[in-house]
């Protein structure tokens, strides 16, 4: 019944939507440069260079990108398996040597909060400084870490106090005036002020919840499933290139004599490395996402909290207006209780927030570090390189 009466209520809005991105349609499908022009637009307006390098979709559409910040899907820059290469493994497996190499800081810096320390090892591990492949992944999900804490921010910390101030304010102003209440007549024994600051209440009420179910919640689970997408498809292409680097690796004796030793030395030990650097990335891109996570799950319960301290904020400057102005103690009475129960019906609705977030990741579809099996990679590898030197051994001392 809830969800109809939503329907119901933003049904206008949504055709407005719809009429509009029909209209973005028709021009994008006039001209490929316009959309392209649009796109360097949301670039620039977004606050990166990395829009116009690392995105490429069109620019996002609708009243909902008017209210709230929405990002488009990220380009995968990872190299698919089939176009890997001896020179790519070789490469992959210098990154690999970086960062096994890399001195790890034990006294760490006395920053006050620590996942800004733990990202400054996650971007030496991963070779952020020097323009490694997975620098765009951190600055991605850097991106979508700042966007998505900036909607929940105004979310959370604008909308209830100043919807607070403006409804209640204007009920006092209108009680003031002397303005006879709507429904005054079904409910004599109310007081206008009661019946204003009712229907101020139920009016703040309704346009924060208006306002979190469709504009923010719309555009954050837009940004998280094109985040969830990104990922889903970069932890994918890690993995097959570490099934490929794995069987080169295994196999890499097939096609070589023993004049060729150095060679195949060489391509083994590139190989190898490369599969092992493969799995690490997949181990450390983890990382990042849980410091990325843990930031946006503990803001968004932050600011929920400073929402309610603003709003409580706002109950007082308001209180302390009317107590200046001469209101009554049961027109103070009637604005305190009203106020009371919008701050505990709009706690409790802008309480999802958070778990709304990660309802939409769906971690359990990525090829993550823990299923790649390494271990069973590297005991298999060094059994089998074993077995084969005893056989041709013994094969040897037989003969």
């Amino acid at each position: 019944m809830i969800g109809r009466i939503i329907n119901i209520l933003i049904m206008p809005f949504r055709a407005v939507g719809r009429l509009f991105k029909r209209s973005v349609k028709d021009v994008r499908a006039a001209g490929r440069t316009t959309a392209n022009a649009g796109s360097a637009i949301i670039a620039s307006a977004a606050g990166a260079d990395l829009l116009e390098e690392e995105y490429i979709e069109e620019p996002p559409s609708g009243i909902e990108s008017a209210l709230f910040t929405q990002l488009p899907r990220p380009r995968l820059t990872e190299k698919a398996a089939s176009e890997l290469t001896l020179e790519q493994a070789a490469d992959y497996a210098k990154n690999a040597k970086s960062f096994y190499r890399y001195g790890f800081p034990i006294f760490a810096r006395g920053d006050f909060f620590y996942e800004e320390v733990e990202q400054d090892y996650l971007n030496a591990a991963l070779g952020y400084d020097v323009n490694s492949i997975d620098r765009r992944f951190l600055e991605v999900t850097t991106l979508f870490r700042k966007t998505l804490n900036d909607n929940t921010r105004g979310m959370l910390l604008l909308w209830p106090p100043v919807l607070f101030v403006l409804f209640f304010g204007a009920a006092f102003a209108l009680q003031r005036s002397g303005a006879p209440a709507p429904f005054a007549m079904l409910a004599r024994p109310v007081s206008s002020g009661a019946m204003w600051f009712s229907i101020a209440a139920a009016s703040a009420l309704m346009i924060v919840f208006l306002v979190y179910s469709w504009p923010y919640k719309v555009v954050q689970q837009r940004n998280l499933l094109n985040l969830d997408n990104y990922i889903t498809s970069k932890f994918a292409r890690i993995n097959n290139n570490f099934q490929v680097a794995k069987r080169r690796a295994l196999n890499v004796e097939r096609d070589k004599r023993m004049t060729q030793s150095e060679q195949l030395k060489d391509e083994a030990g590139s190989w190898t490395l490369a599969y092992h650097w493969f799995a690490m990335r997949l181990f450390l891109c983890e990382l990042v996402l849980r410091n990325k996570f843990y930031q946006m799950r503990r803001n968004t319960t932050l600011y929920w909290v400073g929402g309610l301290v603003l709003t409580i904020a706002a109950f007082g400057a308001v209180a302390t207006w009317m107590a200046l102005d001469g209101a009554t103690f049961q027109t103070m009475a009637a604005m305190s209780a009203a106020a009371f129960i919008y701050l505990a019906l709009m706690a409790a609705i802008l309480r999802g927030a958070t778990s709304m977030m990660f309802r939409v990741v769906e971690s359990n579809e990525w090829s993550r570090f823990h299923i790649v099996d390494l271990d069973a990679t590297i005991r298999d590898h060094v059994g089998e390189d074993k077995l084969q030197i005893v056989t041709f051994r013994d094969r040897n001392r037989m003969e």
